[in-house]
């Protein structure tokens, strides 16, 4: 950002700053913390009035602001406004998957799975803070000592789903407080543009393959991936699926497109922390998400919670979106030995990893022991390891080894045909 163009962001926000001083001192003081979407007011007669404005300031030459200044100005209130100001062109940048901010001029974003600069900053670390005052308020959070790391979805644009989480100054050694900003697109990705963007990359040689008749089972994927369909049907039909993977490795887009494949003669339940997994076309699944305490408010919800209450729903399907804690893994394996059919992820490095990682959840819980534990997960009949949005691994819970005591794994994909 150059001079001029940070001359024109701090005319944006003197501006917008008199707009909700106005409204504070005149007709609209019930402004409940400046969320202007409260207001009974019309997005073109606040710009129109704003816009006024703009006729008695001049550029740095001393000159009245051309139609072409005044634009540009315009379009950086609507975004300060009704956006996410000098970022908004990164939350609505389609390969952009992951915004971090770390202050004033150290903005870092994720796109298409490799991390780099922003190429933005903003004028100073007043208006820094302002930006991140605005997007608490906004979303009705509050961040102080008693709550000085929150994490809230921001569900209102058009594109993606924003999860946020914002770290306060009070804990950062710089003092100023870190945004991460997680996008999940709200246009759902079919198995099939998965499968052309690339995710299921290990395939059979032609003159490897079976010969499969995929008419008989949903097409999922194009006629030269009929295993790999086979698959995928045999998967959404099984028992119970674990995902796995770092952050940002496809876990949300894979779970969101099978989510869409479960037949409607089920009846689903989603538990999540943030509203990222759904599907606006199935007739009996309904999502709930997290209530966490805010302000003075003793009262939350956690995801262990939503689990437990599950168990008292007459449903088939049982879906957490990711596992954190023992409470969490401990209600989802009971649900999964009772007949319920479970999907969640968890973060892990490889298949048997993550694993490993619920039969700790579980035990911290419960008390089992690990034997005990990875029992419990018999449940979950394939584990789906994710890396850099491809699916990397894909294992079959065969069993459990009564000589060995442990559980039976079989690799399913990359298949053992391939390139042998």
């Amino acid at each position: 950002m150059n001079r001029e163009d940070k001359s024109y962001e701090q005319l944006a926000s003197l501006l917008c700053e008199e707009f909700h001083k106005k409204q504070s001192a005149g007709l609209l003081a019930n402004l409940e913390k400046r969320n202007i979407e409260a207001l009974d007011v019309s997005r073109e007669k606040i710009l129109k009035d704003i816009r006024q404005e703009l006729s008695g300031y001049q550029n740095e030459n001393g000159e009245e602001l051309t139609e072409g200044e005044k634009n540009f100005v315009m379009d950086l209130i609507r975004k300060e406004l009704w956006g996410y100001g000098i970022i908004d062109g990164l939350i609505h940048q389609p390969d952009i998957s992951d915004i971090k901010l770390y202050g004033p001029d150290n903005i870092r974003v994720k796109t298409s799975g490799k991390r780099s600069g922003s190429g933005i900053c903003f004028s100073d670390k007043n208006y820094y803070n302002r930006f991140v005052t605005k997007i608490l308020e906004r979303n009705k959070v509050n961040l102080g000592t008693a709550n000085a790391i929150q994490t809230f979805t921001d569900a209102g644009q058009d594109d993606f789903i924003l999860r946020i989480t914002i770290i306060s100054g009070l804990l950062t050694d710089s003092g100023l407080p870190v945004v991460a900003i997680r996008k999940v697109p709200k246009t759902k990705y079919t198995l099939r543009i998965l499968e052309d963007a690339g995710m299921f990359k290990h395939k059979v040689p032609e003159d490897k393959r079976r010969n499969i008749k995929i008419n008989r089972i949903p097409q999922f994927f194009s006629e030269e991936n009929a295993e790999l369909n086979e698959l995928m049907y045999c998967m959404i039909g099984s028992k119970g699926i674990l995902f796995t993977g770092k952050g940002a490795s496809g876990k949300t887009t894979l779970m969101n497109a099978m989510i869409a494949e479960i037949p409607h003669d089920e009846s689903v339940m989603i538990c999540q922390e943030n509203a990222e997994l759904f599907d606006m076309n199935h007739p009996d699944l309904f999502a709930a998400h997290v209530l966490t305490n805010g302000g003075d408010s003793k009262i939350s919800y956690e995801l262990g919670d939503l689990t437990r209450a599950a168990l008292l729903v007459d449903l088939d399907r049982v879906i957490v979106g990711e596992v954190k804690e023992g409470q969490e893994a401990a209600g989802l394996s009971k649900a999964s030995m009772t007949g319920h059919k479970c999907w969640t992820s968890v973060h892990g490095e490889s298949c048997e990893m993550a694993v490993d990682k619920m039969a700790d959840y579980i035990s911290q819980a419960t008390g089992y022991s690990t034997k005990d534990a990875l029992k419990q997960l018999q449940g979950f009949e394939y584990v789906v390891h994710l890396k850099n949005f491809h699916v990397d691994e894909i294992i079959r819970i065969a069993g459990w080894d009564k000589v060995k005591e442990c559980l039976i794994y079989e690799q399913v994909y990359p298949f053992k045909r391939e390139g042998a």
